[in-house]
Formats: C-alpha cells, structure tokens, sequence
C-alpha cells in the first residue's frame, strides 16, 4: 500500500510511484504558522509476502531513512524527527489492520450502521417516475416481482430470505413479502400498466414479459444510481476518517512551540478505497448500456419490435426462488473478447417458473447459446449460475434455505461475491429440492427401462454430476 502526504509539484514523484508495489515512498508537506518545509519525506521500503494466494505486508522493513534538505537545521530536523517516526508508526498499524483509525469497535459500528441507515432511508425515497416523460411522482414501493403470484407463493410466515452483506459477510436474511423486490418506480397510474398480468398471475403474452423486462431494467437503473451516490459518499467519509487517524497521530507526537499544520495526505493502493473506486467506475461503464436497454425496451413496447435480444422459457417446476437483476456474459466472437450486460428473470407461478433473459440485440446469438441445452439438469445449473454469477437480486423460501448444509451455505455465500461470469458454473447445489426431484425422476427411468441403451452412459453421468452437487463438501479452509 502506498500512502504519501499531497507535496508540492515534483516531478520525482511519479517516478517513485512507479517503482510498484514493493516500495512504498511517503512523502510529506508540514507547514508551522508562515513556515513551510518542501522536500522533506521519508522513505519506507516493505517486503511482500504471499499466503495461500493473498498478498501480505510483513512487518519487517529496512531501517528508516530520512532525506533531509540541505539548508535544515540541526535543531529543525531533530523537531520533525520525531513526527515522521510517528507518521511511519500509523502508518504500520494501519497496514496492519485498517480498522484501526476508527477510534473504538463501538463507533466503527456506529458509523457503519447509521451509514447503512440513512442509506437504507434514502433507497425507498419518492421520486419522479422512471417511465420516459412522465412527471409524477413515483410511489415508495414499486415491486420488480409480482407480489401475489410470485413473492407470496414461495413465502413463509409472510418472509422470505434475500442476500445481504453485513458486518460478517454476506448471508441470507429474511424479509417481508411487502417490502421485497420494492423500489420508489413508477407513479400510480404506471404501476398500473403491470396489472394486466399480476391480477392472472400468469404471464402469457408477449407484452406481459416486455413489461416484467422494462421494471426489471428500470430497478436496475435506480440501483445504479443509488449505489453511486452511496459509493461517492462511502468513500468521503473512509477518507476523512483515515486522513484523520494520521494527522492525529502527528500532531500527537509534536512537541514544538509553534502550531502544527499537516497540509493533506494521499492514500495509493489501499485495497478498500481502489474497492471502493473500481465500483464506481464499473457504474460508470453499465450505466449507458443499461439507459441503451432501457430505450430498447420502450421502443419494443410501443412499436412491437425486436430491438432486444430475449428468451422466455417455461421451466415445468416450481422453483422456491424469485429472481430480477442482471447478470454479464462473456464470450468470444470472431477472435474478439465480448462482455454482454443482461437481465435476467425467474418467476415462479403455480406448478412452473417462467424464465427470461435478454440482451441488446448485438448479443442475441450469446443470449440464445446460453439457454441452448433445454434438459431440466442443464437448465437448473444456468439458474443457479444466475444466483451465484449474477443477480443478487433474488428471494428464496426460508425452509429451502435452511435445508442445504452450513458448510454449504457458506461456499455459496462466498462465491457470490467472486467476480465470475453467468457462464460459469458452480460445483454445488442451491435449489436442492429441485435437483432432488430430477434425481429421482433419472432414477425412476431407470428402474422402468425406458432409457435406451445409447443413452445410459451418459444419463449415468448426467445422475452422478447431479448427486455429487448435493453431496458436496467444501475443500478444508474453504468455508467454515
């Protein structure tokens, strides 16, 4: 990690910067009443170690050393030594655990849920209807998935579980059924244009899925923007918070006579702040596709077109998951590598589960191949993939939850937050239930020898892949 205090213009210093990340020079501009010091910083060179994958400062380092300007004095030097031995000693314990410049655990956890409060406050708050044109105001809960013919229907004791990161990760926690899928969307006379489907509580029409399209894109939208305002102001308050436990510890250590003034600091490399920047660049990168599906899908509304690349599918099972969000495909085209944005859909009815992805319409051929085995096993595994590659947007029935196993539940947690693409596929189970029914129905073909001889083979191996998800253990030191 590279920390510096802001200097003066010196063209020196990008050149230290570029030394990599095995240095570290830390520069700074200390400045006493009309007093100011250019040229002084302290250099501090840290080994990098790697454990099992993960980069580590050690705690060793060489002897500090000291570049002093020419025409200081004995006596200054001696007043400033010991404020950079002081700004080297922060900067040490920060490495070490950054949560040290918070001043205690009880206002690290003040400041880290009153922040998820007043942002949680500022999700649901109305605004203008997100239908192009219109000038309403929005209502405070627009649901992205129907309410009565889906979210109820896999729901218990009026809850359901949804991801969420904490404090310890992430995990599933319950939710109401009112509150879940919801967004300030549409104004009342817009939300209205759903009704047409969630009073059947069916899809059947090609407009009813461009219309379940067209919130699923304008929540998507919103949550952009919501989590860059969130993101922008996150990253101020770390900021601040940081730059004061190094000033702090400083001025501690100052026993001069005359103030103390610490111009700025610059922080390089930390891993929560580049966290932090990489997010908001990556709003930055989705945000016009998403405004560019958005156009797309009005456009098809409006003149029936198909200027979306979509797939609607009938999955004849009842899932115990509700899904709305997106998810990206990465493929290769031609020689040329492509990052296709999707949205993404499973919505459960009584006795089946409409499935729905779709893309601009550049991507239609990635879009069709993604869906291209229609088999029940390969269908589930693309679906799960959406869960754990895509979407955190989804709900579940909390008995569903509660069956798969701890160590389980934790791997699924954990892959969720890996960078991963709706193409890869994960090597256990989440929809259990599901999978355990077509399990025994291969089982059953089986035992009734409809199965031609051709075929066993590889059904047998279709059955062993399926059971060896639902028995998966995760390797020791994976998930605890």
């Amino acid at each position: 990690m590279s920390v510096a205090f802001r200097p003066e213009a010196d063209p020196q210093i990008a050149e230290d910067v570029a030394r990599g990340p095995h240095q570290r020079d830390n520069r700074c501009l200390i400045g006493g009443d009309a007093v100011k010091i250019p040229g002084v910083f302290l250099l501090i060179r840290y080994e990098v170690a790697y454990l099992n994958g993960v980069e580590r400062m050690t705690d060793e380092k060489e002897p500090v050393e000291i570049n002093w300007p020419e025409d200081m004095s004995k006596e200054k030097r001696e007043e400033l030594r010991g404020l950079l031995t002081a700004y080297d000693a922060a900067l040490a314990e920060f490495d070490n655990d950054h949560k040290v410049i918070f001043p205690s655990d009880a206002e690290r956890n003040r400041l880290f849920f009153g922040f998820l409060k007043r942002w949680g406050k500022a999700w649901s708050k109305r605004g203008p209807c997100m239908h192009e044109g219109c000038t309403k105001t929005s209502i405070a809960r627009s649901h992205t998935i129907s309410l009565g013919a889906s979210i109820r229907l896999i729901a218990e004791n009026g809850h359901v579980l949804t991801p969420v990161f904490g404090d310890n990760g992430l995990d599933l926690v319950p939710i109401g059924v009112r509150e879940a899928s919801t967004f300030p969307g549409f104004c009342e006379e817009h939300e209205a244009q759903f009704a047409a489907f969630e009073a059947k509580k069916t899809m059947t029409e090609p407009e009813h899925f461009r219309l379940q399209a067209f919130r699923t894109i304008c929540r998507e939208i919103y949550t952009k923007l919501h989590q860059r305002q969130k993101g922008e102001a996150m990253l101020a308050q770390y900021q601040r918070v940081r730059e004061e436990f190094v000033i702090g510890r400083i001025k501690q250590a100052h026993t001069g006579t005359t103030a103390l003034d610490v111009l700025g600091l610059r922080f390089e490399n930390d891993p929560l702040e580049t966290k932090l920047v990489e997010m908001l660049d990556d709003i930055k990168i989705d945000l016009p596709e998403l405004q560019g599906l958005y156009r797309d899908i009005l456009d098809d509304l409006r003149n029936d077109g198909e200027k979306i690349a979509m797939i609607v599918a009938n999955f004849d099972m009842q899932l115990a998951v509700c899904l709305s969000g997106l998810g990206v495909l990465n493929y290769m085209d031609q020689g040329m590598r492509k990052r296709g944005l999707c949205f993404l859909a499973i919505i459960p009815e009584v006795g089946q589960t409409k499935i729905m992805l779709g893309a601009v319409a550049e991507h239609k051929d990635a879009v069709r191949l993604h869906l291209g085995d229609e088999s029940a096993p390969a269908i589930l595994e693309t679906l799960e993939s959406w869960m754990i590659h895509g979407s955190d947007h989804w709900f579940m029935t909390p008995s569903a939850w509660a069956g798969i196993p701890h160590a389980r539940q934790q791997a699924i947690c954990d892959r969720i937050l890996e960078p991963l693409s709706l193409a890869d596929r994960a090597p256990f189970s989440v929809l259990d239930g599901t999978r355990r029914r077509i399990v025994s129905f291969i089982e059953s073909q089986f035992t009734s020898g409809v199965i031609p001889a051709g075929e066993i083979t590889r059904v047998r191996e279709i059955l062993a892949y399926e059971k060896a998800k639902l028995d998966y253990v995760p390797p020791v030191g994976e998930a605890v």
